[in-house]
């Protein structure tokens, strides 16, 4: 009689190895849920689509698929987006050509998820909106000169507000180009050249005016002392006079005549002359010099 052989039968898989398998399996399905978060990034793990939870940087754990999924978000970097050349209208009815360049980051990484598809298609939306409405309130003078960086702050602050609901945030907003349309590019170079010498000569005008103005001032106190010292002395030499003739009062009421002689004597001491004597027959020739 033959002897039956011992052992599983033919076609059944031993316990043992399907133990081994389904452990195995076990430990890949728990090792799929281990993730590692970089520093500067933000995790955001969903369970059946909805957010469960956010976590930081380090070795993190979430349930294997189906149940859960992560998702890892850049927040520390900062991102650059930089816009086509576009034509605005000034407050002053002026055009000119406008291109920006915009620096975001990430603040919220589950808005940000849920809420944002094309990141650089929103900020270059909230940026290019609040230049619009800026660029039209400004005269084309000050926007290309002293109005640039007012220009960039105000910006940056309105786009903020526009982008902050989607976890974004501005950090700067930068004017790669702003200057007038090529077509009046040299008429407009013609203007500012003129505004510029008038500038200019308004300045050198100032200067002029600066410099003469205390010199004239000084001429006018100088001449106006000058006649008050002037008038003085006259008015010194005119009471003088009167008082003399005064004096002479009571002699010219006893002797006119002896009053005339003294008179004509003291004018004719004060008259200077030359007298000169020629032979009869003799020209003279009178020189004034």
């Amino acid at each position: 009689m033959r002897r039956r052989r011992r052992g599983k039968p033919d076609g059944v898989f031993p316990l043992r190895w399907t133990v081994l398998v389904v452990g195995l399996l076990a430990a890949l399905w728990v090792a799929s849920g281990l993730f590692v978060v970089d520093p500067g990034h933000a995790g955001v793990v969903f369970r059946f689509g909805a957010v469960e939870r956010v976590v930081g940087p380090g070795v993190q754990v979430r349930a294997g698929w189906p149940f859960e999924r992560a998702e890892i978000v850049a927040v520390g970097e900062v991102r650059r987006v930089q816009s086509e050349p576009v034509r605005m209208l000034t407050g002053d009815t002026n055009l000119v050509d406008l291109q920006l360049v915009a620096q975001y980051s990430v603040t919220d990484p589950e808005g940000y998820l849920l809420s944002v598809e094309d990141p650089e298609g929103v900020v270059l939306a909230a940026v290019l909106s609040a230049a619009t409405r800026v660029v039209r309130t400004v005269d084309v003078d000050s926007l290309l000169t002293t109005g640039r960086a007012t220009l960039q702050r105000t910006v940056k602050e309105e786009a903020q507000a526009l982008v902050e609901p989607h976890g974004l945030r501005i950090d700067a907003v930068e004017l790669a180009e702003l200057s007038p349309p090529p077509a009046v590019v040299d008429a407009f170079n013609d203007v500012s050249s003129a505004r510029g010498d008038r500038d200019t000569l308004g300045l050198a005008a100032e200067g002029y005016a600066s410099d003469l103005l205390p010199r004239v001032r000084g001429e006018e106190q100088r001449r106006v002392q000058d006649a008050h010292a002037h008038a003085a002395s006259r008015a010194a030499e005119v009471s003088g006079d009167v008082d003399r003739y005064e004096s002479l009062l009571p002699t010219w009421k006893r002797s006119r005549d002896a009053v005339r002689s003294q008179l004509r004597r003291e004018a004719w001491e004060g008259v200077e002359a030359e007298i000169v004597v020629v032979d009869s027959g003799s020209s003279l020739i009178w020189s004034t010099e």
